[in-house]
Formats: structure tokens, C-alpha cells, sequence
């Protein structure tokens, strides 16, 4: 059985009015062995609405991992996501106040020896395993699709004008395309999975990002995470949560 131990915090940063950020998780036992579940949201909209998208988000999926048992973790991970989307989108067209609210959302499921993995918009979920480091979702933004298209390197993306614009995003639309990963990771013991809201990936670079993992205790390497990003600027929420595999 493989055994994890996680830490996650979210912070407001030095520039935010408010937390727009959320993070969430569940253990397998309160998912009726549904497996363990992680998920950090970063909304938009206005402080208000930024807030009760990415709130909304979690509170969703944690609901739909809690109540149902579902066989299949890919298409389980599909369809709690895809929930989540049409409760935001329903909020944010009874109340006036929430109108053009949305958010991003990462979402990690253990289940046995495997890990599945889910997302929409700019949030990441990064691995660090034997040494090396390596990012495991790829944005839905428009400076992505340059880089896809060879028009913009990876390395110019964060200085471009145009980098906080999503392809993707939950409770903008009826419906959402839920990009879940096709394959599950075969995660080993050592293996620290790392979930992130753009107020660190957006101001941390990968390389700096890889080194605070190296070998300490997660909880000291996700203040480390969140002192970086704040020393950078802190123009963001922050949100961090490391996930280790223990065996």
C-alpha cells in the first residue's frame, strides 16, 4: 500500500487585497478508498468572485470524490472537475455580483500504487524524482499556445504582456474541456509531487523551484517556496502543496 504525507499552504502574498487562491485534500478513508485527494485553485474576477470560484472548486470535488465510489480514477477525475465547472457557472448566473468569475484547477488522485493527474487553466503540478525535476501539466494559456507554435521559448513567457490570459478556466461556460492526464505516474518511494497556483511558478523559476525540493522536510520547503515567491515581488496569491510518496 503506498503511504504519502502532504503539507499545503496558501497565502495572500504582499501586494492582494484578498486570498483568491484555495487549497483542498481528503484521505482515502474519507473518500470511502476512493484514494487520496489534492487540489489547489487559483480564481479570478474581482476579489469576491475570485474567492467563491476557486472555494467552490473545492468544495465540489472534495463533495464528489466523498459521495460516490467511482471505478475508474481517470474518468471520476473528468467528471468531478466538470461538476465543479457547471455549480461555478451556475453561481456566477444567479448573482450579479460573481458575473465572469473562474478559476484554475490542479487536482492529484492516489489510488493503489498510482497517480492520476487533471487540469485546467495555469496551475501546476510539478514531480521531483530521482534528482530531476520535471513539469507534468502543461498551461492553457495563450502564451503557451506560442510556445507550442514556436513563436515564443519557454524562457520569454513570464515577462510576456499577454501572460495571465487563460485558453481554459472553470465556471466561464456550461462546459470545459478537463485535460486529464491519459496515463497514471507509477510514483516510487522518494518522489515529491509538488502543486502550484502561478504566484510562485510565475515568479520562482523551475531551476530555483528544484533546488528548495532537494532534501528537506516538505513543510520547510513549501515556506522556502512561499519566501521566494514573496521575495520576488509577492504580486500574487501563493499557493504550495508538496506531496511525498513515504513507500
Amino acid at each position: 500500500m503506498m503511504e504519502l504525507k502532504h503539507f499545503s499552504k496558501s497565502v495572500i502574498g504582499l501586494v492582494r487585497k484578498a486570498n483568491e487562491d484555495s487549497i483542498g485534500s481528503l484521505t482515502n478513508q474519507q473518500t470511502n478508498g476512493n484514494g487520496n485527494i489534492f487540489v489547489v485553485c487559483d480564481g479570478m474576477g474581482g476579489h469576491v468572485g475570485g474567492a467563491t470560484a476557486s472555494q467552490t472548486a473545492i468544495k465540489c470535488i472534495l463533495q464528489y470524490f466523498e459521495h460516490k465510489v467511482h471505478p475508474n480514477p481517470i474518468v471520476a477525475l473528468e467528471k468531478a472537475i466538470s461538476y465543479a465547472n457547471a455549480q461555478i457557472y451556475k453561481l456566477s448566473q444567479e448573482d450579479p455580483n460573481l458575473k465572469g468569475m473562474g478559476t484554475t484547477c490542479t487536482a492529484l488522485l492516489q489510488r493503489g500504487d498510482k497517480i492520476y493527474i487533471a487540469h485546467v487553466g495555469d496551475s501546476r503540478i510539478y514531480i521531483y524524482t530521482d534528482k530531476k525535476f520535471y513539469r507534468i501539466t502543461k498551461d492553457h494559456s495563450f502564451v503557451q499556445k506560442l510556445v507550442d507554435s514556436g513563436q515564443l521559448e519557454d524562457s520569454e513567457t513570464e515577462s510576456h504582456p499577454r501572460k495571465n490570459e487563460l485558453t481554459r478556466a472553470l465556471g466561464i461556460a456550461p462546459d470545459v474541456i478537463v485535460e486529464v492526464a491519459e496515463n497514471p505516474i507509477l510514483a516510487k518511494k522518494g518522489d515529491k509531487f509538488l502543486m502550484c497556483s502561478d504566484g510562485l511558478c510565475g515568479l520562482v523559476n523551475d531551476f530555483t523551484i528544484s533546488n528548495a525540493l532537494k532534501n528537506k522536510s516538505i513543510s520547510s520547503t513549501v515556506n522556502d517556496l512561499i519566501s521566494l515567491a514573496e521575495n520576488a515581488g509577492g504580486n500574487d496569491n501563493i499557493s504550495v502543496d508538496i506531496i511525498e510518496i513515504i513507500q
